[in-house]
């Protein structure tokens, strides 16, 4: 009779991580206190309890402003929040200038809603300057002409074709 058995040898369990503990993908991120942007005056920037993850900015108008570092480093969340009050609209004027300044009024962020914009930091290369930019071309006009959505850049003009923008924006899809 032979022995098949392999002499010597003991079976090692496997170990298996399961799907759910897969390893994670984490960014180490300077505090946020050093690379959230300064603003100007009447901007004033608010006390934390959590400084390096999360930074907060408060309005005389009320209006506030906020940064919070997401989970793992991944992101950076930001956010404003437009104050109580409208401007008011001029009394007198022509129906016209009444017209467009409740136009203007309407196209503002109205009061106590949010717009928020997430900043990759994966893609960024100057975390601070990518920040700054971020809050002072798409939050901070927010509250001034709310947001749509992010439009789609204008395709490269052609020397010597008609501009066919305005044609194309009476086209609903």
């Amino acid at each position: 009779m032979t022995n098949f058995d392999r002499p010597g040898t003991t079976p090692m369990p496997r170990r298996r991580r399961p799907a759910f503990a897969a390893l994670r993908d984490e960014i180490d991120l300077p505090p946020l206190d050093h690379i959230a942007p300064t603003l100007d005056p009447p901007w004033q920037k608010e006390e934390t309890d959590t400084p390096d993850s999360k930074a907060a900015f408060r309005h005389p108008d009320g209006h506030s402003l906020g940064l919070r570092i997401q989970s793992r480093g991944l992101a950076l969340q930001t956010w404003i929040t437009a104050g109580p009050d409208l401007p008011p609209i001029p009394e007198g004027g022509t129906d016209t200038e009444q017209a467009e300044a409740q136009a203007a009024r309407d196209a503002r962020l109205q009061p106590g809603r949010t717009w928020h914009a997430v900043l990759n930091t994966r893609a960024s290369n100057a975390l601070a300057t990518d920040l700054g930019a971020l809050v002072r071309d798409r939050l901070l006009p927010a509250l001034t002409n709310k947001p749509r959505g992010l439009p789609a850049p204008p395709p490269p003009a052609r020397i010597g074709q008609p501009d066919t923008t305005t044609q194309q924006e009476g086209i609903q899809k």
